[in-house]
């Protein structure tokens, strides 16, 4: 199947100083099929009105990370690389898988096109043997060994986030103070938005400060303790080694759809069509994926809009003293 990229972009949208010493960046898309959130977020925000902004500073609107994510509903990239494992940070190489990971390839990554099997079967042994937290850090943390594989982080710095790092270290190279919002969808209660910090433990300064801007949403990325995992070659290790020395408060707002089982599965189905059907958008499993990621339910979207631009007003607060 041939793909063309050629016409799929990353939008910005730029308000405030050339040069700010504050910065509050608004990202959405990085895994593609949940960009559906964070757009609509940020188009209402434009339709709200931009709030007044200081001399100094700059607020930031990065429309879809991964385009081609977002136009062929899938979670990753069009070369299969997951972007949100391939911002290696110092020392970090693109090989290795986590522990565990191998003997749960032939689960997660069946090479034949989506039928019918025993997933949820597994998937309840697999929990009833490891654990919940267990598993999805083994399962979602990242892995650079199964190219065709779930949550593959890639061989290479990818030409998206490559053209990201380009961007920040050009036009944020002035800022001194950066608050970073980015957005996701999958992980947690139904409708409900988690704040995830990517700040070390609990009593880190980072994390304290960022729990009285947001209030008690906020999360860090402890599996025992949350939703989420921890994850090699995260989008916010990029910030501070592009421009070190800066004070960088980074917070993915990660709103919940459905169970991680049922989420998994669909991710699973999708990514066997990809690679071993015929890959269009015009299949159930594709619908199935959007859904997972943007559910079809009123309530969800108007909580997501909600919440979101309550977001980015506290954001601006911490960024820009708002």
């Amino acid at each position: 199947m041939q793909i063309n990229t050629s016409r799929l972009t990353i939008d910005i949208a730029w308000f405030g100083a050339e040069k700010p010493r504050r910065v509050l960046v608004h990202s959405s898309g990085l895994h593609g099929v949940e960009a559906f959130a964070g757009s609509a977020i940020q188009l209402q925000q434009l339709e709200d009105g931009i709030p007044p902004i200081p001399e100094d500073s700059a607020l930031v609107l990065v429309h879809v990370l991964n385009p081609f994510g977002m136009a062929w509903l899938r979670r990753f990239n069009e070369n299969s690389v997951d972007l949100n494992r391939n911002f290696l940070g110092p020392g970090e190489t693109y090989n290795d898988a986590p522990e565990g990971y191998d003997r749960l390839d032939s689960w997660l990554n069946p090479p034949s096109p989506p039928a019918r099997d025993l997933y949820y079967l597994r998937a309840l042994w697999l929990i009833a043997r490891h654990g919940m937290s267990t598993l999805k850090q083994v399962v979602a943390g990242g892995q650079f060994d199964y190219p065709k594989g779930l949550f593959f982080g890639g061989e290479k710095l990818e030409e998206g986030p490559r053209k990201v790092e380009e961007f920040v270290r050009e036009r944020l190279a002035s800022a001194e103070h950066i608050v970073v919002i980015d957005v996701h969808t999958g992980l947690g209660p139904f409708a409900y938005d988690t704040l995830l910090v990517h700040a070390g433990d609990e009593g880190s300064k980072i994390y304290q400060v960022m729990k009285r801007a947001f209030g008690e949403r906020v999360a860090s990325l402890d599996p025992d303790s949350g939703p989420a995992y921890r994850v090699k070659g995260a989008y916010d290790t990029m910030y501070p080694r592009v421009l070190p020395g800066r004070e960088v408060y980074f917070l993915t707002q990660e709103f919940g759809t459905y169970h991680a089982m049922r989420v998994l599965r669909a991710l699973r189905a999708e990514n066997r069509w990809h690679h071993y059907g015929d890959g269009t958008v015009d299949h159930p499993t594709k619908r199935e994926l959007e859904e997972k990621f943007s559910p079809a339910d009123e309530v969800w979207r108007q909580t997501v809009l909600r919440r979101g631009c309550e977001v980015i007003g506290q954001a601006l607060t911490l960024a820009v003293g708002n």
